[in-house]
């Protein structure tokens, strides 16, 4: 306990009371004083290790196989931040954008990087290298509160959960201060925490602006998935680089009431995305897809849900009877990336089914099929196609 302002008696945890002066008088912090005077041999060398893991890890996402999933990671996190990258500092934006990468974006079904270098490299990692890559699997991004500032550690308060985290690895001491809010990943190492890479700042009074957005988007997300229960970390981890898209234009010092009432993104970057929607589907390639990767892709376990699958089959239906059978591959292609990076629910095959046929064709620039045909052979309405079609090209990257 220490005595607060007015005289009142304050109750600290066990974390806090390491970041009090330290009682020897050198007015250091304790953790930073007597407190760090015995050095756990333990916590170096699982430090050590787990630079060596982010070394790997990195060298590993940089491997030619995931180079095409690269280019939409790319394409979907900078399409979402774009309203701020005037106020972020470039090496900032690659850095959050490659960890992104890295720990949530799916380039393979559901699995990401990391599930696959786990998995690829289980037998070669030692039983403490696997259980840091177990605890870094389901490590999300999330907003913490500093609640203490020492010279190597911080005292982190997750603003959902309320754990309470040491945490070291931060840049620069200087900026940072009691109450300041911090959007990042903390990664376990021992029984401490590690950022993952740079944190996104925000000023204090953001809090209450932060908790509501995303208590309003966590419910919104369910309804949109069609799940009545989902994980907190589950929703933290799919909505990822959205959630820093919105989270950069509220630390650009705009103002907070616009932020509040802010979708992802936007009305005035829709309008933007619109207009280069053109330019860029001349551009687009989805690349060719070989004949085994085709038919794999029309087999029913190749998706992740039952309706993915009904789609894909339609789809692949669809092109054939149109004499366009080349196009099948890169149409499942683009179908199977949509599922892993959107999740969408599907209520109405035939919309997805129309809005799928369009794009491929307009991507071969055959501007014969139309939406408005394509609606009246489905049976549905041309705005559902058209929304869905919109759908695809923004979580894609193609706009």
């Amino acid at each position: 306990m220490r005595r607060g302002q007015g005289g009142q008696v304050a109750i600290t945890s066990r974390e806090e009371r390491l970041f009090l002066p330290c009682p020897c008088g050198s007015r250091l912090p304790y953790i930073d004083c007597c407190g760090n005077r015995v050095v756990k041999l333990e916590s170096l060398r699982l430090s050590r290790l787990a630079r060596g893991l982010k070394r790997k890890l990195s060298h590993f996402a940089q491997h030619p196989a995931f180079t095409e999933a690269a280019v939409w990671a790319q394409h979907l996190y900078l399409s979402e931040i774009a309203g701020s990258l005037l106020s972020l500092d470039e090496e900032f934006v690659g850095e959050r954008c490659f960890e992104w990468f890295i720990f949530d974006f799916p380039v393979a079904g559901e699995h990401t990087v990391l599930d696959l270098f786990l998995r690829l490299y289980w037998e070669e990692l030692s039983e403490e290298e696997r259980e840091l890559l177990r605890f870094w699997c389901r490590a999300p991004n999330s907003f913490y509160e500093v609640k203490a500032v020492g010279r190597e550690r911080i005292l982190l308060q997750d603003l959902f959960s309320r754990g309470k985290y040491i945490a070291r690895g931060f840049a620069r001491e200087a900026e940072l201060s009691r109450g300041l809010i911090l959007y990042l990943r903390l990664l376990r190492v021992g029984e401490e925490y590690e950022f993952s890479t740079a944190a996104l700042s925000l000023a204090p009074e953001t809090k209450p602006v932060i908790k509501a957005w995303l208590s309003q988007d966590y419910e919104a997300y369910k309804e949109a998935r069609g799940k009545k229960r989902l994980p907190w970390s589950t929703y933290l981890r799919e909505r990822s680089h959205r959630i820093m898209a919105w989270a950069s234009f509220l630390s650009s010092g705009r103002d907070e009431k616009r932020a509040e009432q802010e979708g992802v993104w936007g009305e005035k970057l829709d309008r933007l995305l619109v207009q280069l929607e053109e330019q860029l589907l001349q551009k687009a390639t989805l690349g060719s897809v070989a004949w085994e990767e085709e038919e794999r892709l029309e087999e029913e376990q190749a998706w992740a849900r039952p309706e993915y699958a009904e789609v894909a089959r339609l789809v692949a239906r669809d092109l054939r009877a149109r004499g366009s059978g080349p196009q099948v591959g890169r149409a499942l292609a683009l179908w199977h990336r949509f599922c892993a990076v959107a999740r969408p629910t599907i209520r109405k095959a035939a919309a997805w089914v129309a809005a799928l046929v369009y794009a491929v064709n307009r991507l071969e620039g055959n501007r014969a099929v139309n939406q408005q045909r394509l609606a009246d052979e489905y049976g549905v309405s041309v705005s559902s196609v058209s929304v869905k079609y919109r759908l695809l090209c923004r979580s894609l990257g193609l706009e």
